[in-house]
């Protein structure tokens, strides 16, 4: 929904010549305001059941609830759909905004490991070992210096109140940073399940050697003491 940096449209090119794959979104806005065209001509009325769950969405959507007609948006959308849309034209524009601007925000942590295995070609993969009193901790680390994205898998370790300590990720760069990276704050639930977490690097990273984690007061700190040592994961 927005436009891609140079190393993003690089990365996009190389991974459509790699799956010989060519894929042009303007031919998906033909289609929608074609089909809109045929809909507006055809009068069609909502359907009540349609129309409730239209409404009910609204909210999420920024749009009044109570309002039936959808006023087109400024720029590329307002020139595919050039008047305000109602009936199965409405529900066929709210169906297409809302699949573009939550498709990738609904992907789990889980989904967004596997498609980073998929699209990566820089992946590397630690097994974390558990230290000192967290010794039943364990999983692993991804992670791609090419797309800048990482994710951990834990297991084993210890569910924590978060409104007394919380677990952090440092990230060993040498080539970067003599100092460990801030790799982001995160919890671990109750349940006793594998959890993925997605890392959060505070710097580029080019060359990650070593991945700590530690268990540091609410909020994380700057720089840690590393006073309790929970995994480390290193080549």
């Amino acid at each position: 929904m927005g436009e891609l940096s140079n190393q993003e449209s690089t990365e996009v090119d190389d991974l459509a010549r790699e799956l010989d794959f060519s894929y042009d979104f303007d031919f998906d806005l033909l289609a929608a305001a074609i089909e809109v065209e045929f809909l507006l001509e055809g009068s069609q009325p909502l359907p009540a059941s349609l129309r409730s769950r239209l409404h009910k969405h609204a909210d999420s959507l920024g749009a009044p609830a109570a309002q039936n007609v959808i006023t087109p948006p400024v720029g590329m959308w307002g020139k595919v759909l050039r008047s305000p849309l109602t009936g199965w034209a409405a529900a066929a524009a709210v169906a297409i905004f809302m699949f573009l601007t939550n498709h990738e925000t609904q992907m789990s942590p889980l989904q967004a490991e596997a498609k980073l295995r998929v699209e990566a070609r820089d992946l590397i993969e630690r097994d974390f070992s558990g230290l000192g009193d967290f010794k039943n901790a364990g999983g692993k680390v991804v992670w791609s210096d090419q797309l800048q994205q990482g994710y951990m898998t834990l297991s084993g370790i210890p569910a924590n109140d978060p409104s007394k300590a919380q677990y952090q990720l440092w990230i060993v760069d040498p080539k970067r940073d003599e100092a460990p990276i801030d790799g982001g704050v995160f919890d671990i639930p109750s349940d006793g399940s594998p959890i993925v977490v997605p890392i959060a690097a505070k710097l580029a990273l080019t060359n990650p050697q070593a991945f700590v984690i530690t268990l540091e007061q609410p909020g994380g700190v700057v720089k840690s003491k590393q006073e309790k040592v929970v995994a480390l994961a290193k080549s």
